[in-house]
């Protein structure tokens, strides 16, 4: 190979070092908390020097520089003290993570300007120093790349065992890619020594390109699925109908696709009963398990009640909290660590989610706490959608004064049930109440007064008919209810018991006495048109209210 072509391609190498470095420097610096992992944030930190200096030394780079001593000293210094700064960065990453994150927060400035300077003024004396202080000699090189080499080689089986044994490194391939393609090009270095350079240059800055091209790519995937799953929770909590169950199992999916690695079994809660709280999202790495959470409920103990943020615990401490035999058998012992996250509403747990992880050591960083505050802020979201929801309906179904059911419902349970009744040939009854002398009421007493009577009248006839039946206030004082599949013998009863007790209760807690009218038109013996049915029973009311006025004047007249 010419000198010409094999300069052009030491630059070419450097300079896809310099693109890889300075592009996983801005990801790192940008992106690093959206990461998966927070070594790339901790590595990231030192990028700057590093950035710098590979740019320096590309800009000064001379065809020469492969032929001169001075050059060959430059050039194996820089790469050398290049690549102990990245493989042990990596390896202070993973041993000191969050104590190395917290104190490059701090320092990270005052290191780089260090490092830049630093190498920047050695860089410069060993190329014009007239006395040569690295590969002068023979001895002098075998030396000090011997010990220099050593180091590296040591730095680096140190990342190959932490990328098969620490968590951080396993759930990211990309790292053990890196380190393995790194490692190749020492040793296809050791072989080849100075013939190899070049091919070294070649695979480590590759390395360095390959690590910045998937850490781009997790970022990217990341939103998308990120941005993906959202879309889907958003378009289930604007559903008129939201589905409890489809929402939350959308956003257990979002976080357990995050933190799988880490946390291989989630486990969501929702309350059923007072403290008594229902299995309804599950996920597992091992599919077969999710035959055993069918139906599993749990009692929770009241002080995991008083729990309101996220908590780490062992398992043998999470289960002392619940009352629940199935739980022993559920809560297999490969797993160390339960993490509690609870989610509140009006002040009370109404959902809980359990990540399990099986690393006794495990720790509840930032970036898994950041994660999971997101679940517990969603989710309070969806709940209080779901209220929402469900005031919206009532609004539009009940009565506000009385809290029985509207004259729109009515209508429309009236036409469901003559429907049912033609199928299946059976009857049902309709009965309209009237209260006597409303106006006469509000106008002596005021129209609280009349409110208080008709709200006493919704909730007397609510309690004393069958679930099944309609009650409804079609307006004012004038209320119907829609007895199912019965007979006018069958609720006559009822209806003077109703009757009596609206006469009793009103004597006792209002100011007059009232009474009700009531007339019942059965379908189909006296009509099958609906518009006919309601007519008759509201003639029928009308004939009892004048007899009641009837007897009301023959008591005045004795």
């Amino acid at each position: 190979m010419s000198s010409q072509l094999e300069f052009c391609l030491y630059k070419l190498f450097e300079m896809v070092g310099v693109v890889a470095i300075s592009g996983i420097f801005i990801v790192s610096v940008f992106l690093g908390k959206e990461l998966k992992n927070t070594l790339i944030y901790s590595f990231g930190k030192i990028f700057l020097s590093l950035v710098i200096l590979k740019f320096l030394y590309v800009l000064k780079l001379e065809k020469d520089v492969l032929n001169k001593v001075e050059g060959i000293q430059a050039i194996v210094f820089l790469n050398i003290f290049l690549k102990f700064l990245i493989i042990y960065a990596l390896v202070f990453s993973v041993l000191c993570q969050e104590k190395l994150k917290k104190f490059l927060e701090k320092t990270a400035i005052l290191i780089n300007i260090g490092i830049t300077v630093i190498v920047f003024l050695m860089f410069e004396k060993i190329k014009n120093s007239r006395y040569f202080v690295f590969l002068y000699s023979q001895k002098t090189a075998t030396t000090l790349y011997i010990f220099s080499e050593i180091i590296v080689a040591v730095g680096i089986l140190i990342l190959l065992h932490l990328s098969f044994t620490n968590f951080y490194f396993k759930q990211t391939k990309s790292f053990r890619i890196f380190v393995l393609t790194f490692a190749a090009g020492e040793i296809f270095l050791a072989m080849f020594k100075r013939k190899g350079i070049l091919y070294t240059e070649a695979i480590q800055n590759g390395a360095l390109l390959y690590l910045f091209v998937a850490i781009f790519l997790a970022v990217a995937m990341q939103r998308f699925r990120f941005l993906h799953s959202l879309s889907k929770f958003s378009t289930e909590v604007l559903k008129e109908r939201l589905d409890l169950q489809k929402s939350f199992e959308l956003l257990v999916e979002f976080v357990y696709e995050m933190y799988l690695k880490v946390l291989p079994r989630m486990c969501f809660y929702y309350c059923h009963e007072d403290d008594n709280y229902r299995l309804i999202v599950f996920k597992d790495e091992n599919k077969q398990s999710s035959d055993i959470s069918s139906g599993l409920q749990l009692k929770v103990s009241q002080e995991l009640l008083q729990i309101n943020r996220i908590r780490t615990f062992t398992i043998d401490e999470f289960k002392s909290f619940f009352e629940c035999r199935s739980l022993e058998s559920f809560v297999s012992e490969i797993f160390k660590i339960a993490v509690f996250v609870p989610i509140f509403m009006h002040n009370k747990l109404v959902g809980f989610l359990v990540c399990y992880s099986k690393l006794k050591d495990f720790n509840l960083t930032d970036e898994i706490k950041d994660g999971l505050t997101i679940f517990m802020n969603f989710s309070q979201a969806l709940l209080f959608q779901i209220e929402r929801i469900e005031k919206i309906k009532n609004l539009s179904t009940e009565d506000e004064l009385t809290g029985i059911y509207n004259r729109r419902y009515f209508m429309k349970e009236l036409i469901l049930e003559s429907l049912s009744a033609d199928r299946y040939e059976n009857k049902f009854c309709v009965a309209f109440f009237d209260m006597d002398n409303l106006k006469l009421l509000n106008d002596f007493y005021g129209h609280s007064v009349g409110d208080k009577a008709i709200r006493m009248i919704g909730r007397i006839i609510r309690d004393n008919i069958r679930k099944t039946d309609i009650p409804a206030r079609l307006g004012g004082d004038e209320f119907a209810v829609i007895f199912k599949n019965c007979s006018k013998e069958a609720i006559e009863d009822r209806i003077n018991t109703i009757k009596q007790l609206i006469e009793k209760e009103s004597e006792q807690q209002l100011p007059k006495k009232i009474k009700v009218s009531c007339g019942i038109a059965v379908y189909p013996d006296d009509t099958t048109s609906l518009d006919e049915l309601l007519k008759i029973a509201d003639l029928r009311m009308y004939e009892e209210k004048l007899k009641n006025k009837e007897g009301g004047l023959d008591e005045k007249t004795r």
